[in-house]
């Protein structure tokens, strides 16, 4: 079994992208992936179930 990932946050403060020079602005996501290969009588079996998140 194989589990991988990722997490990426972002924040932006006083930008004049934001029309405001004392506001915050933050960006979080995440993904969790787990890959199971097993070989069978049959050949080759592969599972892959991925999750993804994402909070503005």
């Amino acid at each position: 079994m194989r589990i991988s990932g990722r997490v990426r946050a972002d924040a932006l403060a006083g930008s004049p992208r934001l029309r405001q020079s004392n506001k915050l602005q933050t960006q979080t996501s995440g993904r969790v992936q787990l890959d199971v290969r097993k070989q069978t009588e049959y050949g080759p079996l592969r599972a892959v179930i991925r999750v993804d998140g994402m909070r503005h």
